[in-house]
């Protein structure tokens, strides 16, 4: 089974000043995450004005992938260590909707290293 529900989801609005986010994995210690969905909301979005551009640096390519931030773009990525990517600084407002599918045996796995890892007696809080 690839896919499990429940999923994680997560709106970023990066206020226009020049802000990105590093260089990063979604997924760097198996934590059940499997495939990244980003839906951009920027209408008349000009990436040489504003700014905002995905990286994305495949692994072991050569090549970056630079993806705009337009209107209805919906774009799919595995979440590991394949697709490392950063935003860069974004100049406008930029909106973005992003949902995280998991697999349902690493999502597992991660809860239970997440658990055992807590002291005994202390509570523990860990997302579905």
């Amino acid at each position: 089974k690839l896919f499990s529900f429940p999923f994680q989801a997560m709106v970023a609005c990066y206020p226009g000043d020049g802000t990105g986010y590093v260089r990063h994995v979604d997924n760097p210690t198996g934590d059940g995450r499997c495939v990244t969905c980003i839906y951009y909301l920027n209408k008349n979005w000009d990436a040489k004005v504003d700014g905002g551009i995905l990286r994305i640096f495949p692994e072991g390519k050569s090549y970056v992938v630079d993806v705009e931030p337009m209107f209805d773009r919906l774009l799919l990525f595995w979440s590991d260590r394949r697709n490392p990517h950063e935003v860069q600084p974004a100049y406008s407002v930029r909106y973005a909707i992003t949902v995280w599918y998991f697999d349902a045996a690493e999502r597992a796995e991660a809860r239970t290293r997440y658990r055992n890892r807590a002291a005994p007696g202390q509570a523990t809080s860990f997302s579905s």
